[in-house]
């Protein structure tokens, strides 16, 4: 992104303060080139958050980036520098993270590939999880490379704040432009939340600025119905079956199918005969 529009971005992240929504960064972080799977989200030409890959055609980020909701260019800066748009999405959101889950899913018109996709926790982390923050501002400027956080720790549920949809973390890191990275625990592909806001964006006195990120937990039976019924209309929008990086057994089970699957084509072109024929941070109002 060149220096202009950075500047004009930097004009409309003020201008529209008044909705209440601003993006969440990262200090001191290192470049994250061991998270193919990051990305980073331009959302209606200038709207600048992050995100992360669950599959070819599907991306997770915050809600509240979604802007008309009808325009998204995603680029994977650590898979090829891999750059391609969205023409739909998906959220729960209703611009108040206080009453519903600030996520929201992006669905691309061509698929970016990669070995591996993360996996999305099922279930709630414990208090004094260490955790990494993944997204594209370094230090206050907002770049075109994704970074990782130092450890960051959650703390527990935002509820006694008023985030029945949130975890709180500290130290609170995160900057402009990371909005919608994920949250992962340290040293994996798991994914348990999303940077989302915090207590100072949200007027709340604290003696120590919180992080306030988005839970997964809380939508991912929504997310993975969200996906597959963008499978049932487009093939390749769901990813193969994720695995962590070094599984030697659910490797080895992609490829078993793979071989059965090119077995099974073969047999079909030999016997054609025998086979009968037959996949917010802004809004306009």
């Amino acid at each position: 992104m060149s220096n202009v529009k950075l500047f004009f971005a930097g004009l409309l992240v003020v201008a529209c303060s008044d909705v209440g929504r601003s993006q969440e960064r990262i200090q001191g972080g290192t470049v994250a080139t061991d998270y193919p799977e990051a990305v980073f989200v331009t959302s209606d030409g200038f709207i600048p958050c992050s995100g992360v890959l669950l599959a070819p055609k599907v991306v997770l980020s915050a809600g509240h980036c979604r802007g008309n909701g009808t325009s998204f260019v995603v680029t994977a800066p650590n898979a090829g520098n891999a750059s391609v748009t969205g023409s739909r999405s998906w959220s729960p959101f209703d611009d108040s993270a206080a009453t519903s889950s600030d996520v929201l899913l992006i669905f691309l018109d061509d698929p970016i590939t990669l070995d591996a996709y993360p996996t999305l926790s099922p279930t709630e982390v414990a208090p004094n999880t260490s955790v990494v923050d993944i997204g594209r501002t370094l230090n206050g400027s907002i770049n075109t490379d994704d970074y990782v956080s130092p450890p960051v720790t959650i703390e527990g549920d935002a509820s006694s704040l008023g985030f029945p949809f949130n975890y709180e973390a500290l130290p609170d890191i995160s900057e402009d432009g990371d909005s919608g990275g994920p949250i992962m625990l340290a040293g994996t592909h798991t994914i348990v939340a999303i940077v989302d806001t915090d207590t100072i964006e949200q007027n709340i006195s604290e003696a120590t600025p919180i992080d306030l990120f988005a839970r997964i937990d809380l939508v991912k039976d929504s997310i993975d119905a969200q996906m597959g019924a963008a499978n049932s209309s487009d093939g390749c929008a769901t990813a193969p079956p994720t695995r962590r990086r070094g599984d030697a057994s659910s490797w080895s089970a992609v490829v078993a199918l793979w071989w059965i699957s090119s077995r099974a084509a073969r047999a079909r072109r030999r016997a054609p005969a025998r086979i009968s024929k037959g996949l917010r941070w802004w809004r306009t109002s």
